[in-house]
Formats: structure tokens, sequence, C-alpha cells
């Protein structure tokens, strides 16, 4: 039972490297402001693909002496997600309150738009109803919780199927 280290240091330091790159992926796209292409936004999630699969794969090897359960995989992967994810709601937070703030604005009229373009018809108090709504979700507070959850669901999705391939069971338990 040697190798049932603790994964929360090493998930930590994981975490923080995503997190870090990450933001400076987002800050990228800011000053060229391409932060609207959904197209380089998604790779983000490649990013973060493929950085829990090098720290899985390191951790199984480096702390694990070369065994890791599928359980302990998505665990760990899911650890570093989760630290990530913080870090980038941190960011978030202070993005949408102090550097861009009228990202906020445009995202409510956004939403008012693509609610009139679903049904024409909508009165004004369902209107304004869905918009209410709409700025509950884009709050700072809001979307920073939502980037926690989010990018944490996103790397439990990564590490389960990371794992299905990082996974190398110890068969000699003596």
């Amino acid at each position: 039972m040697e190798n049932q280290k603790s994964a929360l240091m090493p998930s930590l330091s994981a975490g923080l490297i995503l997190g870090i790159i990450l933001i400076v992926y987002s800050l990228l796209l800011y000053v060229v402001d391409l932060n609207e292409n959904v197209w380089l936004a998604s790779i983000s999630y490649v990013i973060t693909a493929v950085v829990l699969y090098f720290a899985i794969i390191n951790f199984r090897d480096k702390e694990q002496n070369g065994f890791l359960s599928y359980g302990k995989g998505v665990g760990v992967g899911t650890l570093i997600g989760f630290f990530a994810s913080i870090l980038l709601a941190i960011f978030t937070y202070i993005y949408v309150s102090y550097i861009d703030p009228g990202v906020l604005e445009e995202a409510i009229i956004k939403a008012e738009e693509s609610i009139l373009e679903q049904n024409p018809n909508i009165g004004d108090a369902e209107l304004e109803q869905a918009i209410g709504i709409a700025e509950i979700f884009t709050s700072p507070v809001m979307m920073t919780v939502m980037t926690v959850f989010w990018y944490t669901m996103v790397s439990v999705v990564f590490s389960l199927l990371i794992s299905i391939f990082a996974k190398h069971e110890d068969n000699n338990i003596a």
C-alpha cells in the first residue's frame, strides 16, 4: 500500500498551472480582440484535456510508482480541474468587474436579441421577466460560481476519458 499517496498537492500544483495557462490564453484572446471567436475559445478545452492528460500520467508515474486505478485517475483530474476553476473564477470576477464590465451589458443585449428572435410576439412583461433572469445569470458573482461548476464538470468528463488510458493497476498485491 505504499502507492496510496495523497493526490492533493500534485493536483493543486497542476491545477494552478492549468488555471494560469487558461488565464494567459484568455488574456491573449482579449488583447488581440478575438475573445468573441467561438473556435478560438474552444481551444481552452483542448488545453485543458492536454494538461489533464500529462498531469494524470505524471501523477501515476511519479507519485504512484507507475500504478493508477481508474478512480484515482478520475479523482486527480477532477481535483486539478477544481483548483484551476477556482483560479479561473477569480480571474472571471476581476475581468467582468474591472477589466471589461461592458461584457455583461453586451451579454444582456445578446440575450434580449436572442429572446426576440426566438419569440417575436413576446409580451413586454414576459420579455422583462426573461431579461431579469438573464441579468441574474450574468452577474459577476453568478458567473464566478458558474465558472467553478462548468470547468470542474468539464474536467470530470475529460478525466473519465483520460483515466481509461492512463490507468495501470498493480496486479502484484502481496
